[in-house]
């Protein structure tokens, strides 16, 4: 039965905290514990995981708040699940950032934590309904309000995560998807299909390939085809609805060709980077990026950039496959982007462009500014050599490169501007110029479409950016190293929603700590009524408590004494 966490509103008279010493309570006040507590913990808000609890009158759930809360603390230190409780049990700091006072207060079994995370999990393959990104942007919208946080302009930026998983040879993948199908087998059928699967269950898929000398992996995957075509046939009426049975079938098609003179194991340039890479994580995927191979998935990042911020915010976590590209991340993100924030300008490298996201930007108003440019550069004069008066979106006038200027028109679908040939004959750019000489009249057209414009207009930012020196994307990527650094090159999870919420309370943690160097910092204490109005209020109700020990220490003083 869900019940909502209130306990930590109201403390006890006396507690653990207050038995500490006057410098030590002041020490707690100001660490990043009291701060992760006014700026994290209290703005959880609980209600939205009602839903993963039962409605009857039943034993009430362990506070939500403290739960997430101790997920968020993991992600940031990198602990495992057992370090996690030890610190929940034993750790003042993480009890006191939890709304606990009482080091006796709270406790509850690992197996709590595990349970959590299937109801977050099933809920979300049933509803697709991500509660933990919701309460992460919830408590963001609110820091942003609470320091003033300019969010019109944002960065944006993407890192490879690489999953918990063994990195199977195609042959080893395929002996231990065989094994795992035997395994699912009953007693009976396991008897009946000895034969078939004996070669491969004598030891572990490791110890199989070991055998195999290279000249004859090709013959053992062809040997493999066929006998997981039988037992698709054999297996369906009775194991069909199995998810070894799925996992078979995904694998033969992944990895074969039903001929009719045959099975045919497909030829390495006819794998999909989406093909199963570990039976033990379905949903990660193949990326061959600079050269460097990546099994996992892809993190998106938005963060905050405007210059007059106090701190910048990550604003937006995605986590998908790692071979979905970054405009399919940006075009995503970008209407509830839109929504949440009162974004007009985006800043990313040129990997975020296609024609697409420039649609979609355009229609919402932002402005996408990047520091690079997708695909080859023309050898000739780009687009970007002319000059534009604009009146909104649409181009009014052209200038040349040699000054001349003409309007532009839209007869159809692009626009056209048209040059006087008269004019262009003398100039040194002609052999080079994009306008070409029309059929008939004295005349030079250049035609462009809106995509045109928009590549054009943007590699004349990036140049006036170059120029200045200015790039407000460059800090991005200290955020992704930060983002990844308790883990290093891997997670400790598998599956989508499980490296997602890492990574989500990775980011809601990369927020506190910079919200915690502004608090306690000078400019943080000058504007700390105006920023953060809760945190002197704790501090304020530390310095009753410690009075309230202090009097009741007077007063059973006499009692001792005698």
């Amino acid at each position: 039965m869900f019940k909502n966490n209130r306990k930590h509103l109201q403390t006890a008279f006396v507690s653990s905290v207050d038995s500490l010493p006057p410098k030590e309570q002041t020490l707690l006040a100001a660490s990043w514990s009291h701060t992760f507590y006014e700026q994290v913990f209290v703005r959880i808000d609980e209600a939205p995981f009602a839903v993963l609890y039962s409605e009857e009158a039943s034993r009430p759930n362990v506070p939500v708040n403290i739960l997430l809360g101790l997920e968020w603390l993991s992600s940031h230190f990198g602990w495992s699940d057992e370090e996690a409780m030890e610190h929940f049990y034993f750790d003042l700091q993480v009890r006191y950032a939890l709304g606990l006072r009482e080091l006796g207060a709270e406790h509850f079994d690992i197996r709590t934590l595990y349970n959590f995370r299937r109801r977050l999990l099933d809920y979300f393959d049933e509803t697709r309904c991500d509660l933990v990104t919701e309460a992460f942007e919830a408590i963001t919208d609110q820091q942003a309000d609470a320091f003033a946080i300019k969010t019109h302009r944002l960065r944006m930026d993407s890192t490879d995560v690489s999953s918990n998983i063994h990195n199977y040879s195609r042959l080893q993948l395929l002996v231990e998807v065989v094994g795992r199908v035997q395994r699912m087998l009953s007693e009976t059928d396991q008897v009946r299909y000895r034969e078939a699967f004996s070669p491969f269950i004598k030891g572990s898929s490791d110890q199989y390939v070991y055998r195999v000398r290279r000249d004859q992996g090709a013959e053992h995957i062809g040997r493999i085809g066929k006998l997981m075509q039988e037992l698709l046939e054999a297996l369906q009426a009775s194991y069909g609805e199995q998810p070894e049975y799925a996992m078979l079938q995904r694998v033969f098609n992944e990895q074969y060709v039903a001929e009719p003179e045959g099975v045919r194991p497909k030829g390495k340039d006819e794998l999909q980077s989406s093909s199963l890479l570990a039976p033990d994580d379905p949903e990660a995927t193949f990326r061959r990026k600079r050269s460097k191979q990546y099994k996992g998935y892809v993190t998106n990042v938005t963060e905050t950039c405007d210059d007059e911020n106090p701190i910048q915010l990550v604003v937006g976590v995605q986590t998908e496959p790692n071979n979905v590209d970054d405009p399919t991340l940006m075009l995503e993100a970008l209407p509830e982007l839109k929504e949440r924030t009162d974004c007009q300008e985006l800043n990313t490298d040129g990997g975020y462009n296609n024609e697409a996201t420039a649609t979609l930007a355009r229609a919402l108003g932002i402005e996408h500014v990047q520091t690079g440019i997708r695909g080859h550069s023309s050898k000739g004069m780009g687009l970007e050599a002319f000059t534009f008066e604009m009146d909104g979106h649409e181009p009014v006038t052209i200038t040349c490169p040699e000054g001349q200027q003409v309007v532009v028109t839209r007869p159809k679908r692009n626009y056209q501007a048209c040059f006087s040939e008269t004019i262009c004959a003398g100039c040194p750019l002609h052999d080079r110029c994009r306008a070409k000489p029309r059929k008939r009249g004295a005349l030079r057209s250049l035609h462009f479409s809106d995509h045109d414009l928009e590549i054009a207009r943007r590699r004349q930012r990036i140049k006036t950016d170059r120029a200045s020196g200015v790039n407000p994307r460059a800090a991005v990527e200290s955020t992704i190293a930060c983002l990844k650094r308790p883990w290093g090159p891997k997670l400790p999870v598998r599956g989508r929603f499980k490296v997602h919420m890492k990574m989500v309370g990775s980011a809601a943690m990369i927020n506190l700590r910079r919200i915690h160097r502004w608090v306690t910092g000078p400019s943080g204490r000058q504007g700390r009524a105006e920023g953060s109005l809760q945190e002197g209020q704790g501090i304020l109700l530390s310095l009753r408590r410690l009075g309230a020990s202090l009097r009741l220490s007077a007063l059973f003083s006499p009692c001792m004494a005698r």
